[in-house]
């Protein structure tokens, strides 16, 4: 007989779905960064078909080769290292780490917090990434503004259409 899900157990299923979905999002933000600045000259279709390929990488590939070609500052890149650890314990090591036994009133919200720091900090790199490729596109001569105000919206919570 299942057993329907407790409060606390509801709690940390949306916790976790939300750092996974938001880990993705760094995932995306990083193919696309990769293709960008790995093919600066490249058509969009060219584009398209390399960053078929680079969605198929996994967070650490992704990191590895960003690392490897030098393509981010060197704080951002340690930031990524840091994340990547943070999001291995999430996805390999939290539900070992965290027994429902005895402690678990007791170790819940820290538990939760980690998880709810997890996703924040998704949050943070993505757009440390989008901005990256908003100064890359800047540079090579592209007229940013639009996709400036767009981000910044979205930082302010404003919900922004894709186009």
């Amino acid at each position: 007989m299942k057993v329907p899900a407790n409060e606390n157990e509801i709690t940390l299923y949306c916790l976790v779905g939300e750092a996974i979905w938001k880990i993705q999002a760094v995932e995306q933000a990083l193919s696309c960064s990769i293709t960008l600045k790995m093919n600066p000259a490249a058509t969009k279709e060219q584009a398209d078909k390399v960053l078929k390929q680079h969605q198929s990488y996994t967070l650490g590939m992704a990191v590895n080769i960003a690392s490897r070609e030098k393509l981010y500052e060197s704080s951002l890149q340690d930031e990524l290292y840091t994340f990547l650890n943070l999001r291995n314990w999430l996805v390999h090591k939290a539900m070992a780490e965290s027994h429902h036994d005895k402690n678990w009133e007791n170790e819940k919200e820290e538990l939760f917090g980690k998880i709810k720091s997890i996703s924040d900090k998704a949050e943070s790199i993505q757009h440390k990434i989008e901005y990256d490729m908003i100064s890359f596109c800047s540079s090579k001569g592209k007229d940013m503004s639009k996709i400036l105000e767009l981000l910044k919206l979205q930082e302010q919570g404003v919900r922004v259409k894709k186009a």
